[in-house]
């Protein structure tokens, strides 16, 4: 009986984890944005635009 309790209560926990952890997943994707990737006109015009950084 007791290792029912124990059972029940491991996965009461783990449920709750998981439901935490989409908590934040959430809240990490609010606070910061991916940004969408660039499209194939944005990339072209990288690719073919003078270099002004003065950086090596």
């Amino acid at each position: 009986m007791l290792t029912w309790i124990v059972i029940v209560l491991l996965l009461l926990i783990l449920i709750d984890v998981v439901r935490l952890h989409r908590k934040i997943d959430r809240l990490n994707n609010h606070l910061y944005p991916v940004a969408p990737p660039p499209t194939d006109e944005e990339i072209e015009k990288m690719l073919t635009s003078k270099n002004t950084s003065y950086e090596k």
